[in-house]
């Protein structure tokens, strides 16, 4: 099985996503640990003001030395008996009075207190906390309320912080993606710069060869065809057969080339395809009953559509011949053609060979090819013209099991023609 390479920006993806995962880990760690903190920060100040309360109770058992402690925590003070009799209040009023009408004495935990949040007749939730007050002679019940106010407010700091976490993380994200779509923009701005110098050097190499190589290559084909007629001996003839040969493949190399190498517009129109498959079919059956090939083709009444049709035509051809050759005796090639969202695709399978999965990526590069007497130029003129008609070319394919072609390209209705 083939590894797949791990480039740079999977790398950065990997490391961004585990330090986003760190902070925010950390983030919600510190805010669910922030209420906890903020409660036992309440629990100790109580705890420590009821002892100071319950030393100041024993020194004055009439509780008129509690009133000298004050503290801006405080929401009130209350000393209760058992019953519920109110004995000392920060409020002096309520001295005297009983705490409710259905007063319950209070279930102290195995800790020796109780505590929780209640809600004031203000509406300011508190922090209650309840505790036995032990005096030489009896034990009280004390009732200590303290205002939450800096207790929230960390809380608070903390659900602020993640939240403020969260936007940096999701600016970050969204600003590293931004970038890696304009590195990627550049990076295709690059490699069409680089593909259009690569095209005007093939354009200089073609002109050169249309100078310098067409003219006398067609002389030396046109000597060459008239020995094979003129001489007498078969063993010259086949020689002479042979460099006419050549010269044909050589004056298609050099077609091929010129193809892809000149830049040139195409003559967009509306192009019915039924008529131009069954033309393309004609030119291809021949090749295909000699190599034992079945040619088919099904198309649904798919609208016209929007291209150069020599241009189109060369395209059917070269996947078909393509298709053709890849295919041993027995085997099928197939043409279809149908419309979708605003779009017609043709798709030229076949039941050869395939294409291996390393040759996939390289497939429509010129001068690339497997076939010791390929030139590597048909695809890559088949993807120039449909890239010129704002089409597209794409290839599908098993090993062993064949190659699908498909070639997608905008209806002249769409396009308003």
């Amino acid at each position: 099985m083939k590894r797949i390479p791990l480039g740079p920006g999977f790398w950065l993806v990997l490391v961004g996503l585990l330090f986003s995962g760190l902070l925010g880990a950390f983030g919600v760690s510190n805010y669910r640990s922030a209420r906890p903190i903020a409660e036992g920060t309440l629990r100790g100040l109580a705890l420590s003001l009821a002892s100071t309360f319950e030393a100041l109770a024993n020194q004055d058992p009439s509780l008129v030395l509690l009133r000298r402690v004050s503290s801006p925590d405080i929401a009130f003070y209350a000393v209760s008996d058992p019953a519920g009799l109110l004995l000392f209040h920060s409020n002096p009023d309520l001295v005297g009075t009983l705490t409710a009408d259905d007063y319950t004495p209070p279930a102290f935990t195995a800790r020796g207190f109780w505590e929780g949040r209640i809600v004031l007749g203000t509406g300011e939730e508190v922090y209650e906390f309840l505790a036995p007050l032990h005096l030489p002679d009896r034990q009280l019940i004390q009732r200590l309320v303290l205002h939450t106010y800096q207790a929230d407010a960390v809380v608070r700091r903390a659900r602020n912080g993640l939240m403020v976490l969260g936007l940096l993380l999701a600016a970050g994200w969204g600003m590293g993606i931004v970038l890696y779509l304009q590195a990627r923009r550049a990076a295709r701005h690059r490699r069409e710069m680089a593909r259009q110098q690569h095209l005007a050097q093939l354009g200089t190499l073609g002109a050169v060869l249309a100078h310098e190589v067409r003219n006398p290559l067609s002389g030396i084909k046109g000597y060459a065809q008239l020995l094979e007629e003129t001489l007498g001996h078969e063993e010259q003839r086949q020689f002479a057969r042979q460099v006419v040969t050549e010269s044909v493949r050589l004056e298609e190399l050099v077609n091929d080339l010129l193809a892809y190498a000149q830049p040139s517009l195409p003559k967009l129109a509306p192009v019915a395809l039924p008529a131009l498959a069954q033309e393309v079919l004609a030119l291809v059956e021949g090749s295909a009953r000699a190599a034992g090939v079945r040619l088919e083709c099904a198309e649904d009444a798919s609208p016209p559509v929007l291209a150069d049709a020599d241009r189109l035509r060369q395209v059917l051809l070269n996947l078909l011949v393509n298709a053709v050759q890849a295919t041993a005796a027995g085997g099928e090639v197939r043409l279809t053609a149908w419309e979708r969202g605003g779009k017609v695709e043709l798709q030229v399978s076949d039941t050869g060979q395939g294409i291996a999965a390393e040759d996939l990526p390289r497939i429509f590069e010129p001068f690339f090819t497997r076939r010791a007497r390929g030139t590597g130029l048909g695809l890559a003129i088949c993807k120039k013209y449909l890239d010129e008609m704002h089409g597209t070319l794409t290839v599908e394919s098993v090993p062993g099991q064949g190659s699908v072609f498909t070639v997608t390209l905008p209806t002249a209705k769409r396009s308003g023609q």
